[in-house]
């Protein structure tokens, strides 16, 4: 009878192991067919989601067959850019930024832009601050150890560590990311690691076999949410058939991810490598043979990271042409600023192209010849501006309690001046701004001026028209030129709408 127990027991393990694979296997082949042939994909770091931004990357997605976006969602820091739910995030006030993670990703997704949600997993300082139960512990202080940058690593042992990271990919999830794309998936690289202590390995898992489980782990979680999952690994995971030390073996890998994506950057590449003194400066053959290398060991998509910092658009070509030299088409680019000047010079140089600059709004020589326009606040024209002359009249009004939007703050008035004209203003008078400059910047680079010319503190302004020809000195004065004041009046007392926008 006890044997009799003991083959029904092994035999509902088997099923239960063959019942798994089948999900696996099944979800597997689910993924890979939702995924679009090509990735053609830029990374953004949180901080720079800004909306003009966002239409930067909107414009070339059109013109340079750009169609895919890698957010960094959660950092090195274990910051993390949305409004988290997990109790964890909550006490250790996890969120970094103030933007707002869901509208970015609807704006992508209304543009038809692949959406990736890039997440750090067992890199994790302020976790591991917060509770240092979850990290790695340095043998000769008995605290928490940390890399040569001084950040504490979360333990890749710990299923805690593991839950936390895959609750959060199920919030990213629910935003809408199409993809969520793992980092930092491995055991730490530098420091001193002769110290580490990691709790919870008396297991005898190796580290690669740590690294397998819990990708493993993320993907039966995650799968049946209808999303992606890929993975970055280092560039030498494509070469090295054993672990050389992080934990990344391909074949561990492979099973539990959709898409791998190996960051061959021939700069990051140890002297010798592939007979070159110097890798980086071969970026084509080492993008290419890398390609060819990681393709025989796995039928998994692969989507390289290409080096977008420090080179030039040829090297970057370079680097796109040994993708294709390979058979492959898909890739991403990476530049931690999210400076993609090169980047396009050199997706332009391959389609034989010249890509025009993005437009956020009208320059000065567009509005010319628009009709006067005229915003009124509660009280008083609080901006006059006469396009065919050249110039505008501004003037705050005194803050009234019953109005929900009054004009009573210099920043609120400026907000009413054409951006183009704010352009022209800080051009002429050699203050320095980028294309990517938002208005808000902008606004306070104007009040810093207007406060200069005027000698009056900002926040002591009272009401009273001032004058900017910004056609010619583009000072501010408060001696505003009789045809000026005379208009400023007429619509003041005419109290004629044209134009308004309030």
């Amino acid at each position: 009878m006890r044997k009799n127990n003991s083959d029904r027991q092994h035999q509902k393990k088997i099923w239960r192991i063959l019942g798994n694979l089948f999900i696996l296997l099944f979800l597997s082949s689910q993924s890979i067919a939702a995924i679009p042939d090509n990735i053609n994909a830029v990374y953004l770091p949180s901080h720079k989601c800004s909306d003009r931004k966002i239409s930067e990357l909107i414009h070339y997605a059109d013109i340079a067959n750009l169609n895919a976006v890698v957010i960094h969602v959660k950092d090195p820091f274990g910051k993390i850019s949305w409004k988290s739910n997990h109790p964890i995030a909550r006490a250790m006030g996890a969120r970094a930024f103030d933007g707002s993670l869901e509208r970015t990703v609807k704006r992508l997704k209304d543009n038809n832009i692949w959406t990736i949600a890039k997440i750090d997993i067992f890199v994790d300082h302020q976790l591991v601050s917060k509770y240092p139960e979850m990290g790695l512990i340095n043998t000769q202080t008995d605290g928490s150890w940390a890399d040569q940058n001084g950040l504490f690593w979360a333990n890749p042992y710990d299923r805690r560590v593991w839950d936390y990271n895959i609750t959060l990919c199920k919030e990213l999830i629910a935003f809408g990311f199409d993809e969520i794309q793992f980092d930092y998936i491995r055991f730490p690289s530098d420091g001193n690691l002769a110290a580490i202590h990691y709790p919870f390995s008396s297991n005898n898992l190796t580290k690669s076999q740590s690294i397998g489980r819990f990708l493993k782990a993320a993907y039966t979680e995650l799968k049946p949410l209808d999303v992606v999952i890929s993975v970055d690994v280092f560039g030498l995971t494509a070469w090295k058939t054993t672990d050389f030390g992080v934990g990344q073996v391909l074949e561990e890998i492979a099973p539990y991810v959709d898409v791998i994506c190996p960051m061959f950057y021939p700069s990051h590449f140890p002297v010798g490598f592939l007979g070159k003194k110097v890798p980086g400066d071969y970026p084509l053959e080492i993008m290419e043979l890398s390609m060819k290398r990681i393709q025989k060991r796995t039928n998994k998509k692969i989507r390289p990271w290409i080096q977008g910092f420090w080179y030039k658009p040829e090297e970057i070509r370079a680097q796109l042409d040994g993708v294709a030299n390979a058979g492959a088409s898909s890739w991403a680019v990476w530049n931690p600023s999210a400076n993609y000047a090169a980047t396009y010079r050199a997706l332009a140089q391959r389609m034989n192209s010249k890509f025009p600059a993005p437009n956020f709004y009208p320059a000065v020589t567009e509005i010319r010849n628009n009709n006067d326009r005229i915003v009124q606040g509660h009280s008083r024209i609080v901006n006059l501006t006469n396009y065919k002359k050249g110039y505008t009249i501004i003037s705050l009004e005194k803050p009234k309690t019953q109005y929900k939007r009054s004009y009573s703050t210099l920043i609120s008035v400026l907000n009413t001046v054409d951006e183009g004209i704010m352009d022209r203003i800080l051009l002429r008078r050699n203050i320095p701004f980028h294309t990517l400059t938002d208005k808000i910047t902008k606004n306070m680079l104007i009040v810093d001026l207007l406060s200069k010319d005027l000698a009056i503190d900002s926040r002591r302004m009272r009401p009273m028209p001032i004058y900017i020809d910004w056609d010619n000195t583009c000072r501010f004065t408060q001696s505003v030129p009789k045809d000026g004041l005379y208009s400023y009046l007429q619509a003041a007392i005419s109290g004629d709408m044209r134009g308004i926008k309030s």
